[in-house]
């Protein structure tokens, strides 16, 4: 590949980043049925011809806002156990990283609003499939670590994932939609600490 194409590939790269930041920006505002095209080459300082020259339709555009949380997901997990070794402390990122994005108020309102999506438009169910899918796969290899280093006694890779998921996914919903329920920073740290009892057969293993 010679230097010109390097550099056409470079700008579309950043122009298509450019371009899912605006549209996940807007959708975190407005919601999927009240934005545009238009609201999205607003938001990111460009023409909607170029929106619609790097996105086929408004649907491209919002499988490709999925495909780069999912993204973000791995670079974050793979930055953050580049030194770690120990799968009760990845697991503890982990199940950290997912917790605190309970925080992100902008993240929640893009994610209820593809979920909503899916019962209607078999592209979204797929991205969404796509997306949950990632969470357990990481999760998964992080659990098969612990249980090929001895330290994770469990032989039920799959269920205790979904459990995983399931109940950290569960209360983040209720703590968006009432942050006033109980106190969430406590109710996180002790479903941690029961995770961990589940996966090693020990109450004195902290996260």
């Amino acid at each position: 590949m010679n230097q010109k194409n390097i550099k056409n590939n470079d700008k579309i790269s950043l122009r298509r980043a450019q371009l899912i930041k605006a549209a996940y920006r807007v959708l975190s505002k407005k919601g999927y049925h009240d934005f545009t095209i238009r609201d999205i080459a607003k938001e990111a300082e460009l023409s909607t011809g170029l929106v619609h020259y790097y996105f086929k339709d408004k649907q491209d555009l919002l499988v490709s806002v999925l495909k780069d949380i999912n993204e973000n997901l791995r670079n974050f997990l793979n930055k953050s156990f580049e030194n770690v070794d120990s799968p009760v402390e990845k697991l503890n990122i982990f199940m950290r990283h997912a917790f605190e994005l309970a925080r992100d108020e902008d993240y929640f309102s893009v994610i209820f609003d593809f979920w909503t999506l899916s019962n209607s438009n078999e592209r979204m169910h797929k991205a969404n499939m796509k997306l949950l899918k990632s969470y357990r796969i990481e999760c998964s290899k992080i659990i098969e670590e612990g249980i090929a280093k001895g330290i994770f006694k469990t032989t039920e890779v799959e269920y205790i994932t979904a459990i995983i998921i399931s109940v950290i996914q569960g209360m983040i919903i209720q703590y968006v939609i009432d942050r006033k329920a109980f106190d969430y920073d406590l109710y996180a740290a002790k479903i941690s600490e029961q995770i961990f009892t589940l996966l090693t057969g020990k109450s004195d293993i902290k996260p």
